[in-house]
């Protein structure tokens, strides 16, 4: 019989990974199952962190036009209740809070609002810079995780599925190319899945973790900019 129409007509079997993803069993599913949750964990972070920090920078944008507009205190403070918050907006909020409680005392003659008054202010600014810092931190952490562990989870399936189908060749006695490539093939989609869900989670944790020391840095350099402004108009 000739060989080469055979070739001719013989169709290539499409690489279906849904198809492989529901004909697997035990380890392997659970497996995949994990690593798809870690992928669309990984994509929903990405959307959710990327419009919160761009909320935050436009925020920030906005509030420091009207501070360094020459707006006193009161204004900008009403400014920050009336807009959506904003990192530096809090911060400020924070500090202006403890400079209108330092002056009811000093109006009450309440003794010791000097040095007192000054560890007060600078305390509750930085409480309001770690809050803020952590939030701007908030679910990193996961993404790190999901970059660190994936590719591993993916590995363990793949090693995992080829064990058992080389436990099958050996129990079937049947050591031909096509009993193996389809069990070995369906081991490696967990790698594939692992990589899939690694490679996003990397790069956002990446491209985030500059962003938010972008903030850390805006955030500590206004705290000082406000401690310096309350000690030459309120703290002499």
């Amino acid at each position: 019989m000739p060989i080469l129409p055979i070739l001719l007509t013989a169709q290539p079997e499409k690489l279906d990974i849904i198809k492989m993803i529901l004909n697997a069993r035990g380890l392997i599913l659970l497996d995949l199952v994990v690593l798809l949750a870690f992928s669309v964990l990984t994509w929903y972070i990405i959307v959710y962190k990327g419009m919160f920090y761009r909320r935050a920078g436009k925020g920030n944008d906005a509030f420091l036009a009207m501070f360094r507009s020459g707006a006193t205190l009161d204004q900008v403070h009403q400014f920050c209740e009336s807009n959506p918050p904003c990192p530096l907006g809090s911060v400020f909020s924070a500090g202006f809070r403890e400079l209108v409680k330092i002056k009811a005392r000093e109006e009450a003659g309440e003794a010791g609002t000097g040095s007192i008054a000054s560890q007060n202010l600078e305390r509750s600014l930085r409480r309001s810079a770690m809050v803020e810092i952590t939030g701007l931190e908030n679910q990193l952490p996961l993404l790190a995780t999901i970059s660190a562990t994936a590719p591993f989870l993916g590995l363990f399936g793949t090693v995992w599925g080829i064990m058992e189908s080389f436990s099958t060749i050996g129990s079937m006695g049947n050591t031909t190319l096509a009993t193996v490539a389809p069990g070995i093939v369906d081991a490696l989609v967990t790698t594939a899945l692992g990589l899939i869900a690694a490679i996003p989670a990397t790069i956002a944790y990446n491209h985030f973790l500059r962003k938010v020391r972008l903030h850390v840095a805006d955030i500590e350099t206004f705290a000082n900019d406000f401690q310096n402004i309350a000690h030459r108009k309120f703290l002499q």
